[in-house]
């Protein structure tokens, strides 16, 4: 909701924000609610499977974003692996969301355990069934960078839409809460119909 996306944005003192065509609405919304003064980049996604946004929020797009990157800059690994690499928001059903830090050992350990856990191979092709905003989608974003997956995404979770992007993407890993292998387990026979075996899952407990 925009009252908790201005609450994130102000105290988590965000520089840019990327806004999805979908959530265009309710960031603009958000973004008059903010109490901070502070300038902030907006960056529109256009998306073709989605379609038009409702309105603009951005100075510029995503693909303009990533065009003004400097293939030749110098980056530099942490100076302390304990610092931070990324904040995140519990959803604030008591209260204002708490935020949560993330330093780069936990992520890096936590990515490299998904990977022994499941004997990863390279070039896996995981399904976003788990969404990023819950723990970081359990460090996935890096566990799939780990092994040169191919991230295959979703704009919600519902059984066709995860039982055709298997079948015609050759998924070969996905995550999920209960709530959402239970979706899968009910859903009718012939939606099943040709879903390869072999398919790795990681339950939530």
């Amino acid at each position: 909701d925009p009252e908790t996306i201005a609450f994130m944005l102000d105290h988590g003192e965000a520089k840019a924000l990327i806004v999805d065509p979908e959530f265009a609405g309710v960031v603009a919304k958000a973004l008059k609610l903010r109490k901070a003064t502070t300038p902030l980049l907006l960056i529109d996604v256009e998306d073709a499977i989605y379609g038009e946004a409702s309105e603009r929020l951005g100075q510029l797009t995503y693909e303009q974003l990533l065009a003004q990157g400097d293939a030749q800059f110098a980056w530099q690994l942490p100076g302390d692996e304990w610092n931070a690499i990324a904040l995140n928001y519990t959803s604030g059903t008591t209260g204002n969301p708490k935020g949560v830090v993330y330093h780069h050992r936990g992520a890096a350990v936590n990515a490299i355990s998904n990977v022994l856990e499941w004997d990863m191979p390279k070039f896996a092709v995981y399904l976003w069934t788990l969404p990023m905003f819950h723990c970081n989608g359990w460090c996935f974003p890096w566990t799939v960078a780990l092994r040169a997956g191919v991230n295959v995404c979703l704009r919600r979770v519902e059984p066709q839409g995860i039982f055709s992007a298997i079948k015609n993407h050759g998924v070969t890993h996905y995550c999920g809460a209960p709530i959402v292998h239970s979706l899968l387990v009910n859903a009718p026979a012939a939606m099943k119909a040709g879903v390869p075996a072999g398919v790795k899952c990681m339950v939530a407990g």
